[in-house]
């Protein structure tokens, strides 16, 4: 449903995030009770949302499949996870869908894409940096 590493990194930098103006919001595809559950022992304060149909995973182009969740990278991924004491908890919502990310500024009456990175596997997420810099190149 959520990487918990993934959105520890967002947690943690969500300051920096509110700093450029934006708001960091996370779309699971798991139940409201998950995500309610997941909202609180990850201690976060930005909302979080569920999409158990996938439309928004769908539209955002991101991957789905089990080649993407079982590629060798993702095992090496889950192990420095491991090492940096993020733990694999009870599996929720999806387990073939990939996530992403996705920055959108306000624009002429609708939103403009300015950043989009979709997971090619488990714990293939966006580097932090790159958000900041789309966001800071947004801003300016």
């Amino acid at each position: 449903m959520f990487c918990r590493e993934h959105v520890a990194q967002l947690r943690d930098a969500s300051e920096s995030i509110e700093s450029l103006g934006a708001s960091v919001v996370v779309v699971g595809n798991g139940t409201p009770a998950e995500a309610r559950a997941f909202r609180e022992e990850s201690a976060v304060l930005f909302p979080v949302f569920v999409d158990p149909d996938r439309g928004a995973y769908a539209a955002a182009e991101l991957r789905r499949g089990v080649k993407t969740a079982l590629a060798p990278r993702s095992v090496r991924d889950g192990l420095r996870a491991l090492r940096s004491g993020h733990r694999q908890s009870r599996l929720q919502g999806d387990a073939w869908q990939q996530g992403g990310v996705l920055v959108i500024v306000p624009g002429d009456g609708s939103g403009e894409l300015v950043y989009h990175h979709a997971d090619s596997s488990g714990g293939d997420h966006a580097p932090l940096e790159a958000i900041l810099a789309a966001l800071g190149q947004a801003r300016a």
